[in-house]
């Protein structure tokens, strides 16, 4: 039976047999399961790197490692988060350096080596072609978690998280990178040519993880309220030697009750100053990943983060101040402004300066700092706002890999016969 086969084989050259591959089935741009996996093991294959990249990725990793080794080196012996928060960062950084700069010449690249337009020609769908190459270059990410794990777990023992904490901030790390991973693949299937699609994925990333404070900055001169305030001052021009002694005299001495009234005038003296509404563009921070991490952190109460077995407030932490202080706007109402008269301090009914007592000034003081305390505890414990900007790493994903697989798809049905796909 077999040598009928393999004489009738010898017979038959190859190039005349027809080829009847089994019609497509299901839709032809989504994804499939199969289809990922042997996409992105082809991609993982393919693009190992080479000499020079296991030197680039070397020397990256290596500064990586020597800064976590400083940093626990010289960490303190109480708990602190200043170490899992560098770990996080370092993750961060190379995640969205390295990442996107892969993905970024997947298709233009392959497009160019006249790689990619075989894979179009199989079964696999343009759904396939996309995901796997988005998931091969994205994992390059994972792998630096994992390189840096050890540090993470050393920094975690000492931070005063909890795992469950930590598990959400390194999972809306991978977020982001996945995010802008996809916008490289983007810019990779829009531009013909890789320099243009490397610099355009990563102008990208720049402009969110940079661009949101410039945005930021410029946008409060247009939330900014011009507010005119008046106070009244002693005319020291208008007085004469004799009253400005007098006057002197009677500063350093407090004793304000040899002064006549009537030698001394008043005028007033106007001044502005900007209250920017910073809760009116607040929004813009948010949108920036690294805040967007800081968000996703713990709150740590500066008052009760001892008995709360925290460390004391770290980078994230006084991230998150400074954002919920811009969230909450001015402290101060323009209508509270209490304007300042020495005239009448110095001459009016009996409230004059001179007769403050040490106490009441103290007390003065002390209320003001418990005031600015009370800002701070509540600026600190203000609830996390990690959501917009996770939605809008999520449109980011999302409308970044329509395109590419609009982008990847033929239109086998449009096509004219001896048509070339490339």
């Amino acid at each position: 039976m077999s040598t009928d086969v393999e004489e009738q084989n010898r017979a038959t050259p190859l190039s005349d047999v027809p080829v009847s591959p089994p019609a497509r089935r299901g839709n032809p741009w989504l994804p499939t399961f199969r289809g990922v996996r042997l996409v992105t093991r082809i991609e993982l294959r393919r693009r190992r790197p080479s000499a020079k990249g296991y030197v680039f990725y070397g020397i990256v990793f290596a500064i990586a490692v020597g800064i976590c080794v400083l940093s626990a080196v010289l960490s303190p012996s109480e708990l602190s988060s200043t170490n899992l928060e560098l770990a996080l960062i370092l993750i961060l950084g190379i995640g969205t350096l390295i990442a996107p700069s892969l993905s970024a010449t997947a298709i233009n690249g392959d497009s160019g080596e006249g790689v990619l337009a075989p894979l179009q020609m199989t079964h696999l769908t343009a759904g396939d072609i996309a995901v796997g190459k988005l998931l091969s270059s994205w994992l390059v990410s994972v792998a630096a978690l994992l390189a840096l794990s050890p540090f993470l777990a050393f920094a975690y023992l000492k931070s005063g998280w909890r795992l469950d904490e930590l598990a959400l901030t390194v999972l809306a790390i991978l977020f982001v990178v996945l995010a802008f991973t996809a916008v490289g693949l983007a810019w990779s299937a829009i531009a013909a040519r890789a320099v243009a699609s490397v610099s355009l994925a990563h102008l990208t990333t720049g402009f969110f993880a940079i661009g949101t404070l410039v945005v930021f900055a410029l946008a409060g001169t247009l939330v900014t309220d011009t507010a005119t305030q008046s106070d009244r001052y002693i005319d020291w021009e208008s007085l004469s030697p004799e009253q400005s002694e007098a006057l002197d005299e009677a500063y350093m001495t407090g004793d304000f009750a040899a002064l006549d009234p009537d030698d001394y005038q008043c005028v007033e003296q106007d001044w502005t100053y900007g209250v920017t509404q910073t809760q009116k563009i607040a929004w813009i921070l948010l949108l920036n990943p690294v805040v967007m991490i800081g968000e996703t952190a713990p709150i740590v109460d500066p008052e009760t983060f001892e008995r709360d077995g925290r460390a004391a407030p770290g980078a994230f932490a006084t991230m998150h101040s400074l954002v919920a202080g811009a969230r909450l706007g001015p402290l101060d109402d323009v209508n509270d402004y209490q304007a300042y008269d020495e005239c009448e301090e110095l001459f009016g009914d009996g409230q004059g300066a001179e007769e403050q007592t040490e106490e009441e000034m103290i007390a003065e003081m002390e209320a003001q700092d418990a005031q600015w305390a009370a800002q701070e505890q509540r600026m600190a414990n203000l609830d996390r706002a990690p959501w917009l900007g996770l939605a809008v790493m999520g449109a980011l994903l999302l409308g970044s890999m329509t395109v590419v697989i609009q982008r990847l798809r033929v239109p086998y049905k449009k096509l004219r016969t001896g048509t070339r796909v490339a």
